[in-house]
């Protein structure tokens, strides 16, 4: 606040400092770059939380246009529809294995990013439960998808076999080829384009189950990689604890050296006084004798 002297011009505030000149003004510059440093690290990581959400929303689309895919095979549909939808079933896949190790790069790079600040940290948080949520659902819907392929060639194979028992029809689903398990039925002039036929399906639902495996396993992988990323990141997290304890602990062996530094001055400071205070009363008593020896003689 500034006042107008005598003369018209305006003096310093009642701070004693001038109207101009603020004593906090660098301290307040310091406090707000510190503030937008902050805030624009929090949007940079929001910006990357917001980008994994997309990327789940896309993954949950794919999860559920699959699903749409194999209720269509195992519909009854032409050969021609059931090749195209093969075909886009493999490239759903594919793109569903793709945005996965996307995502786990992605939500394992923002549970680092978060260690030490708890609003990041729910972030990364809820986007990992939400993938993980995601993943059990692929599973189930790749599960569900797998024991439909096996009721189809269990069906296929008691077309051939009405006879055939449960251990039977379970080597006829496993095996690779399946030319042994129709060979019999083959030679049968009668049955044999209903096995020819069978076989043809048996075959393809193996190759379809070989493919479901594969996905399932990797799915059960990335699950268990996820959950590992919490056991990681509490790992991280002692790591840094670790690291602030041994800080501490340096700056307060520092503090306690500094204070027996202080001390050892003060008592090198105090004998030094006593030496002087000594050497000016020994000083004082050479000057007196030597003074009262020259007033001794001129008497």
């Amino acid at each position: 606040m500034s006042y107008n002297n005598g003369n018209g011009n305006k003096t310093g505030n009642n701070y004693g400092y001038g109207g101009n000149t603020n004593p906090y003004a660098e301290e307040t510059y310091e406090l707000n770059s510190y503030k937008n440093e902050d805030s624009d690290d929090l949007v940079k990581f929001m910006n990357q939380i917001s980008d994994i959400n997309n990327d789940l929303d896309n993954y949950q689309q794919v999860i559920k246009t699959v699903e749409q895919r194999q209720n269509s095979l195992i519909s009854q549909i032409s050969e021609e529809e059931e090749e195209y939808t093969r075909k886009q079933l493999d490239q759903l896949v594919s793109e569903a294995n793709s945005i996965q190790l996307s995502l786990k790069s992605k939500i394992k790079n923002v549970q680092q990013l978060a260690i030490g600040d708890q609003t990041k940290t729910a972030q990364a948080e809820n986007s990992r439960q939400r993938f993980l949520e995601l993943i059990q659902s692929y599973r189930i819907i790749e599960a569900n998808y797998r024991d439909q392929n096996k009721i189809q060639a269990e069906r296929q194979f008691r077309i051939v076999k009405p006879d055939a028992t449960e251990e039977e029809v379970k080597d006829a689903i496993e095996d690779a080829g399946g030319q042994q398990i129709f060979s019999t039925a083959l030679l049968n002039a009668n049955r044999r384009g209903e096995a020819k036929t069978a076989l043809q399906e048996v075959q393809l639902r193996h190759r379809e189950l070989q493919k479901l495996e594969k996905t399932m396993a990797e799915l059960t992988q990335l699950f268990h990689d996820m959950e590992e990323l919490v056991a990681e990141q509490e790992e991280q997290i002692e790591d840094v604890d670790e690291q602030v304890e041994a800080a501490q602990a340096d700056i307060e062996q520092g503090i306690g050296h500094t204070n027996k530094a202080v001390v050892s001055a003060r008592k090198a400071r105090r004998k030094k006084l006593w030496c002087l205070l000594i050497c000016i009363v020994i000083i004082c008593v050479i000057v007196g004798a030597v003074v009262g020896g020259v007033v001794g003689s001129r008497n």
